[in-house]
């Protein structure tokens, strides 16, 4: 094993040294405990698939219905006339 020093707020402190004390564990165990369940959290959510454009697109909501047929219609024509 890996000695670290980590820093607890007051709360964690008095909160781990508890369940220490009253359960079976020692102050150590609980803390990697933790630390192993966060990795497991991440890698969880790093498992789905990320894609950037299919994000991007998901950002535009609403807009015109005929977008893909009109496309340039709506690139070249209509902001010109907005003018």
């Amino acid at each position: 094993m890996i000695r670290n020093q980590v820093y607890f707020r007051e709360d964690q402190d008095k909160e781990l040294r508890l369940m220490t004390a009253i359960g079976d564990r020692t102050f150590s165990e609980l803390v990697r405990e933790g630390v192993d369940i966060m990795i497991k959290t991440r890698k969880n959510k790093k498992t789905i698939k990320f894609d950037a454009l299919k994000d991007f697109a998901g950002l535009f909501k609403g807009g015109p219905k005929d977008l893909s047929k009109n496309m340039d219609y709506y690139l070249y024509d209509e902001p010109y006339q907005n003018k």
